[in-house]
């Protein structure tokens, strides 16, 4: 794969992680000693990865879930951001590829 075409698509899947992830706590919202995660980003060579999905500590003393809700509405607004524009992005560049074949025809 072409090193333009990985980097979008790997944060493509990189931000399908994180919307399962977000997910994820909003159902679990309700979860009494539901302990909520996060993704961690890692850089790789091209684009980036799912370095890791670490789990907040839950201190609540009653047990309830950690979840907090205006975050994680926050991260799907993100999330739906990000996929949108690297999808934007994957698509340009498979129309550059496409012209630069019609060019060479």
């Amino acid at each position: 794969m072409d090193t333009s075409f990985a980097i979008s698509a790997s944060s493509l899947h990189v931000t399908q992680v994180r919307q399962d992830v977000t997910g994820n706590n909003i159902a679990n919202i309700n979860t009494d000693r539901f302990e909520a995660k996060d993704v961690v980003q890692a850089e790789q060579n091209p684009g980036v990865s799912v370095g890791a999905i670490r789990k907040t500590p839950n201190t609540n003393p009653l047990g309830h879930s950690n979840t907090d809700l205006p975050k994680e509405m926050g991260n799907l607004i993100v999330n739906k951001d990000t996929y949108g524009a690297n999808a934007r992005v994957f698509k340009v560049q498979d129309k550059m590829v496409g012209e630069l074949i019609d060019l060479i025809r």
